[in-house]
């Protein structure tokens, strides 16, 4: 009977360890993006009396349209990294009229780097340096003496009985 209830708790610890929010070391995760990310130089694009249409063709269809608010648009983000924070966007868009007139809500700043792990960061760095090292100029090789001219070196006897000449 032990064993069976010793058995039984370890089947229940694994089962619900795969359903936590706990990370063990070793265990690779993957990154998961949720929804549409919007970019400053897209909502840069964006010029007020634009319609829908324009709208959806520059920023994509948006995650969320509420059918009680058609003339706002909502476009959602977030990334969970496998490793690291999760990042989360909103960005919300104002029509007046049938035209977009506004949006609310902030970019995410270097995206790249709040969702990049260590490692990439690090091999990020690793490249770069090698492109700056291809591209800065190289040195001057050294400079090379002439070869001697093997008639002027002093010549070694042939005989060796013979004296040097």
């Amino acid at each position: 009977m032990p064993r069976i209830l010793a058995v039984l708790s370890l089947t229940v610890l694994l089962a619900t360890t795969g359903c936590s929010s706990l990370r063990f070391p070793g265990v690779y995760r993957i990154d998961i993006p949720q929804g549409n990310f919007v970019t400053e130089e897209m909502l840069g694009e964006l010029q007020p009396g634009m319609s829908p249409e324009q709208v959806r063709y520059v920023l994509g269809a948006p995650t969320l349209v509420d059918p009680f608010t058609p003339d706002q648009w909502f476009y959602l983000m977030t990334y969970r990294p496998g490793k690291g924070d999760n990042v989360s966007q909103q960005i919300v868009l104002h029509f007046e009229n049938g035209s977009y007139s506004h949006h609310e809500g902030e970019v995410i700043e270097d995206f790249r780097k709040k969702t990049s792990s260590q490692q990439d960061r690090e091999l990020q760095r690793k490249l770069d340096e090698r492109k700056q090292e291809e591209t800065s100029p190289e040195p001057a090789p050294a400079t090379q003496q002439p070869a001697p001219d093997p008639e002027t070196l002093p010549q070694e006897p042939t005989d060796p009985g013979q004296p040097a000449a």
